[in-house]
């Protein structure tokens, strides 16, 4: 194991000299002849379909969305997915510090969140272990693949059904056009290597987008937190973690076929696999035969569009998801899905959608592994759930639009679940839109939830098929406020109660129980400032205050101390124009529980900068961890323990990339 000391004088000299060239470098030798890239700014009128099923403007959704962009994910160079969400105002991503570890997902505080791509879900029917999150970030391994992802925070169950209690997040890919072919290629700290390959074209109605990529990485680095839980340290040093290296492939292809102005097919193919040391924390790094996960995902949908150029446009889909993942066991799950939409526009005032969904999910296998057993937790386990929608956009005057909505769920092992909404939007002027919703919430149990059965060395592990499924509301109130043609504001406060929360009842001797057991409620706020500097500087700030309190068998609410963004700060500077692209970007967490965690707070800074050399080829540096912080995001216990999940120390990542 190797060890250094840290020298503080040093890490400030990095931080300030790599700020101060993010904003400078370059500058006063750029020619300025053509006209520069546009900000990725959130512009208002931008069309979002995620939060109303349809196309419809940003400003008019009456909920609070987010979106990221193909050109910030190009110019992030993110290294996956929850990095890429991670740098959105209000979202916290949980995951220890080593590539590979699972991430997931909270928006509103909440992991009950529903994961979509092109609109049709990727959770997986037993869940995430240690979770109420239906869907493993990390197993989405291509970025190149992505036009945007559309982020609604909020309840969102009376258009989606379960999961989308904290909101919703839904990918959607890109479709070919001209014909191009990119190669990719980069190395970094630790021995990373990064390939990545898309071409994409189109000719008489046809089109396609082909991707591919594969990550290596040797090992990982971490700062030390907790020097109880590395022997002879000093919080700060640096430190190789044993069984940290992690090999990743993806490939994805999109084919369209036009039939016509109003209809046309589309096929979806996604394929992640990858396999890495998974460390027990720093105080375990391996774990005899459990120091290995290994992640299989093939998922492919096959899409009817109709409609397409009417106001209200439809859609029929088929699709099918396949997981199989190993660590602790060997788990294989497989979802099968159809879903059909469709709607009319009735008069000047409304917009009446329509759809229906089934799906049925499957665990093919559920068993446990270790250096002497293997030991059957179940199989060939199903759950199906049938739904209907119906939702209507009306326009009551110029200013007012309300939009109400109910969905019936039907599930195989709970029965039938009805989840109305409303949402209000008054458009108080050109630049100003406030809006209201209420939502009515729910969560299916998983199938551990119901089905998980394990005696192990004399304890066991239950879950119960008689479940209720998790139920509440969340009431949202918020507004956007563009002030200036370079100026935008956001702002939004939540409150949530969700009851049946379902949680594992432990005894004395660790035994454990799924039970309809807790109650929880939540309160929190947002706030988000684009301003364009000048011609060529731009800036956002934001942020979060998330509060969670938990009731267990009515003892009464405590708070909750895993939350590990309480409050929330993301602050972006950047420089574009038509070589370079630069910015610095932070993350700040305050109030963190010092029963859980080591440091109360944190910030960490991250620096990306692109130069185009020519039309077709580019360069790019980013440096994560600026000034090395010591910092966690997921809890690794209580006492002596906490500090087992630090994340990854300083590194960079260096590449180029060509497009011919």
């Amino acid at each position: 194991m190797v060890k250094r000391k840290k020298s503080s004088s040093t890490s400030k000299t990095w931080l300030w000299a790599m700020v101060t060239s993010a904003l400078l470098v370059q500058v006063p030798g750029v020619s300025f002849a053509e006209d520069a890239d546009k900000q990725d700014q959130f512009s208002f009128d931008e069309v979002v379909i995620t939060a109303n099923r349809v196309p419809t403007s940003a400003a008019k959704t009456a909920a609070n969305v987010a979106v990221v962009s193909k050109e910030q994910i190009e110019k992030g160079h993110y290294s996956n997915l929850g990095d890429v969400l991670r740098d959105v105002n209000g979202v916290i991503v949980t995951t220890k510090g080593f590539a590979g570890a699972n991430q997931t997902i909270r928006l509103n505080g909440d992991d009950r969140v529903l994961v979509m791509i092109d609109g049709r879900r990727i959770s997986q029917p037993q869940g995430v272990i240690g979770s109420r999150a239906g869907i493993d970030l990390s197993s989405i391994i291509s970025l190149n693949n992505i036009e945007r992802i559309e982020i609604v925070k909020g309840g969102a169950s009376a258009l989606y059904g379960s999961d989308a209690v904290g909101g919703v997040v839904n990918i959607i890919t890109r479709k070919g056009a001209e014909a191009k072919t990119t190669l990719d290629f980069s190395v970094g700290s630790w021995g990373t290597r990064n390939y990545s390959f898309s071409t994409q074209g189109s000719e008489n109605g046809f089109s396609w987008y082909i991707t591919a990529n594969k990550k290596e990485q040797d090992y990982t680095k971490y700062n030390v937190l907790n020097p109880a839980l590395t022997s002879g340290s000093s919080k700060g040093d640096s430190y190789r973690w044993p069984n940290s290296k992690y090999e990743g492939q993806g490939f994805t292809m999109r084919l369209d076929k036009t039939i016509d102005d109003n209809r046309s097919v589309t096929f979806n193919f996604e394929h992640w696999n990858d396999e890495g040391g998974q460390p027990f924390g720093v105080s375990y790094p391996s774990l005899g035969s459990l120091n290995q996960s290994t992640k299989l995902s093939n998922n492919w949908a096959l899409t009817y569009d109709f409609n397409k150029q009417k106001d209200v446009p439809g859609f029929a889909r088929i699709y099918a998801n396949y997981a199989d993942q190993g660590f602790y066991g060997t788990y294989k799950s497989r979802t099968q899905g159809f879903a059909y939409q469709t709607g009319w526009q009735l008069g000047d005032k409304h917009k009446l959608i329509t759809g229906l969904d089934w799906e049925k999910g499957e665990v093919l296998e559920n068993t446990y592994h270790d250096d002497n057993y293997d030991i059957v937790n179940y199989k060939n386990k199903s759950v199906t759930n049938t739904a209907f929608y119906l939702q209507d956009i009306f326009t009551v005057t110029d200013k007012w639009t309300v939009t109400p909505g109910v969905r019936y769920d039907h599930h195989s092992n709970f029965g039938g679940q009805t989840t109305p909404k409303v949402n209000v939007n008054y458009s108080a002027d050109s630049s100003t839109d406030i809006y209201f919703s209420y939502n009515k919430v729910f969560k299916a149990p998983t199938l551990d939830d119901l089905y998980y059965d394990i005696d192990y060395y004399g304890t066991t592990t239950k879950g119960d098929p008689n479940l209720k499924p998790e139920k509440g509301h969340v009431i949202s109130i918020g507004v956007n406020k563009k002030i200036s043609d370079d100026t935008t504001v956001t702002a939004n406060c939540f409150s949530s109660k969700l009851t049946d929360a379902i949680d594992w009842d432990y005894d004395n001797n660790y035994n454990a129980w799924a039970r309809n057991i807790a109650k929880q409620k939540k309160r929190g706020f947002e706030l988000d400032i684009h301003h364009k500097l000048s011609e060529h500087y731009y800036s956002e700030v934001g942020y979060s205050y998330v509060h969670t309190e938990n009731n267990q068998n009515n003892a009464g609410y405590v708070v909750e101390d895993k939350n590990s963004q309480p409050n929330g700060y993301r602050v972006k500077v950047g420089y574009a124009d038509t070589k370079w692209d630069v910015n610095v970007n932070g993350q700040s967490a305050t109030g963190l529980s010092r029963n859980r965690f080591i440091d109360s707070n944190y910030w960490v800074w991250n620096l990306a900068a692109n130069y185009k050399m020519t039309p077709a080829a580019s360069v790019y540096l980013n440096v994560y961890n600026l000034g090395d912080k010591a910092y966690e995001l997921t809890s690794g216990g209580t006492g002596s323990s906490r500090g087992n999940y630090p994340m990854p120390s300083r590194n960079f990542q260096l590449g180029v990339k060509y497009s011919f």
